[in-house]
């Protein structure tokens, strides 16, 4: 139900935004993910590089919709000083769709952005000495914000900051990679 929500959202802000040619199109890409992971009772506090693919399409000058897929690759801990022992990993997987609002600059090289959303984690395992323990979804609020600066007239360099609102930990990711424009 939320997701149903969430999609009529968006298509209702896509109806409305009067798109201008000269921004309105489509983007592609892809970046390495650097995350930054501790969950809520301790027992796992690392980073990973992961990655993320996304696809965004720019209605106008100050509003787009992004859809992209998360893969964190995995976090592990050793619970040896904890009372259970071993090694525990986890690794988070899913699909986001946030709003994009950019910040008007002058030039079009440049797009500063930040963005707003729902990501579904549909695939958390945890594991400890290599047997899964616990395997579920989560879901919540996505927040981040941005850089995207243009290499040639199409292909651009990508940065952006990612927090995910996770029930079970903190989830910060940092992402660097390029863009397709269409």
């Amino acid at each position: 139900m939320k997701r149903t929500a969430i999609a009529a959202i968006f298509f209702l802000i896509a109806c409305v935004a009067n798109a201008d040619n000269e921004s309105a199109g489509w983007r592609i890409g892809g970046a390495l993910a650097y995350a930054d992971f501790e969950r809520s009772d301790g027992s796992i506090d690392d980073t990973s590089v992961g990655f993320k693919m996304f696809a965004q399409y720019r209605f106008n000058s100050w509003l787009g919709a992004e859809g992209a897929y998360y893969n964190s690759s995995d976090f592990s801990d050793d619970l040896t000083p904890q009372a259970t022992g071993g090694e525990a990993k986890t690794s988070y997987k899913g699909f986001s769709i946030n709003g994009i609002g950019y910040i008007p600059l002058p030039g079009d090289r440049i797009d500063l952005f930040l963005k707003a959303g729902y990501v579904d984690f549909t695939n958390v395992k945890l594991q400890v000495d290599g047997v899964d323990v616990n395997t579920r979804t989560e879901d919540g609020l996505t927040l981040g914000f941005g850089a995207s600066v243009l290499a040639t007239d199409v292909i651009g360099i990508r940065a952006e900051f990612d927090w995910y609102d996770t029930n079970a930990a903190d989830l910060w990711s940092f992402n660097l990679g390029a863009e397709y424009r269409f």
